[in-house]
């Protein structure tokens, strides 16, 4: 699949990766006044570099996606997942994601994510299953929360 890779996001890049996972929201139609609602959900902070393990997808020397994942006591957590909108639909979540999973999760513990509605046919699509959801912003739109047990024989 094309020539791209994936390596460890630095900290220089989160102005990028930040405009990406903006775009990527808006990608879905969603009005202004609800992406301003989420904006600081949205963005990484450098803290967020300290407790997550942050991964870019770079394809012919671009930044096109990234994907973070923290490990939690009773779980590791989906916490990020955007892929720039001109190259939304072309595999490159289903690559970002199985790489991250494969070099971060080391434990027997679920993977768990918040999903957007419309991303919840992409992870149904990875082995996740919807076992939950959590009230978001603005009020009375839920967040489809799912799960994705492997098994480390």
């Amino acid at each position: 699949m094309n020539s791209t890779k994936v390596f460890k996001a630095q900290i220089e890049e989160i102005d990028i990766l930040n405009r990406i996972s903006f775009a990527s929201k808006q990608h879905w139609g969603y009005p202004e006044e609800w992406m301003e609602l989420w904006k600081e959900d949205l963005l990484l902070t450098e803290h967020d570099f300290e407790v997550q393990q942050i991964y870019k997808l770079v394809l012919e020397k671009m930044i096109i996606g990234f994907c973070a994942i923290q490990e939690l006591d009773e779980a590791y957590d989906v916490t990020n997942l955007w892929i720039a909108p001109s190259h939304i639909g072309h595999g490159f979540g289903k690559q970002l994601l199985s790489f991250c999973i494969e070099k971060v999760v080391r434990n027997d513990k679920p993977i768990i994510v918040e999903a957007d509605p419309n991303a919840e046919a992409f992870y149904a699509s990875q082995g996740f299953v919807t076992y939950g959801q959590k009230e978001s912003l603005p009020k009375g739109r839920f967040l489809p929360v799912m799960k994705k047990t492997l098994s480390h024989n």
